[in-house]
């Protein structure tokens, strides 16, 4: 049965251009509640604007997760509202939930199209690539993991924020990692949630590694990337592990933060990734 990412109630969609969206003719609140579309081919968007929408200049791309493993259904506004209130930014939200029945092949090629349009686009209005941060949450940080591993040289964005990405896809009883066992008191469903998910959205078992990026063997130039991950978040250990494994991904950890936590109402936890986040996407924008 079809989920609820964004909100509970229906969005009516609204045809735009990139150009209109940075340029906005309407109010900014209204272009908020609709579903942005750029074209049929991609993915919708949902905007959310900082105060100032007089010469944007900085922007946030966001993917986010199946609500059904981060236990945020119809919550993924509020959180792309949280970034944009906290952070003071163009957030840019890919709403694919009208894609749920594509197999993760397919997905993934539109949220990579899609990214690459949007990225064109700022760079084709003045926004410089240092300017702009690719984020992500669980399986819509996995996907964008994915899309590194493609190595296409004209995405060239220098920095990610992943929060709780999938990354071993060793969810059916036989792990490596100690948390995967030890933490699932925290989240009871998670690990059988994950293995259900990717069981139905891999069409061919045999391409069933290229998803996870502990077991691509290929060389991949990832680019500038904080992950964060809960201490207590079953998949813990699989962040250490390929933060370790990669010079350029730096792991921040949340304390008693579970999967999911970016939709949080702890606002010590809130507090705590806010500022991290912001330190990240400010530090060298200067």
């Amino acid at each position: 049965m079809k989920h609820n990412e964004f909100d509970t109630s229906s969005k009516y969609k609204l045809y735009r251009t990139m150009e209109g969206i940075l340029h906005p003719t309407i109010s900014k609140k209204n272009i908020s509640s609709y579903k942005i579309i750029i074209d049929e081919e991609l993915i919708p968007l949902r905007v959310y604007y900082p105060k100032k929408v007089t010469g944007l200049n900085e922007a946030i791309i966001f993917v986010h997760g199946d609500s059904n493993i981060t236990k945020s259904e119809g919550e993924y506004s509020h959180v792309s509202s949280l970034l944009q209130k906290s952070i003071d930014k163009l957030v840019i939200s890919l709403d694919y939930e009208d894609f749920d029945n594509l197999y993760l092949d397919e997905l993934y090629d539109k949220i990579y199209k899609t990214i690459r349009m949007i990225y064109k686009s700022l760079l084709d209005n003045g926004f410089d690539s240092k300017n702009i941060t690719l984020i992500g949450d669980s399986t819509g940080a996995s996907a964008i993991l994915y899309i590194n591993a493609l190595n296409d040289s004209l995405l060239d964005i220098k920095k990610e924020i992943l929060f709780y990405p999938i990354l071993s896809g060793e969810y059916n009883g036989n792990s490596n990692y100690k948390s995967i066992v030890d933490n699932t008191m925290f989240d009871l469903n998670l690990i059988n949630n994950l293995n259900s998910y990717y069981e139905v959205k891999i069409k061919n078992k045999n391409d069933y590694d290229k998803f996870f990026a502990l077991k691509n063997n290929n060389k991949v130039d990832y680019p500038n990337i904080l992950l964060l991950c809960g201490n207590v978040d079953p998949l813990i250990d699989e962040a250490r592990d390929f933060s370790n494994k990669n010079a350029n991904v730096e792991l921040y950890e949340i304390c008693f933060g579970e999967h999911g936590f970016l939709n949080s109402k702890d606002d010590e936890i809130i507090d705590e990734y806010i500022d991290v986040i912001k330190d990240y996407i400010n530090k060298d924008n200067d």
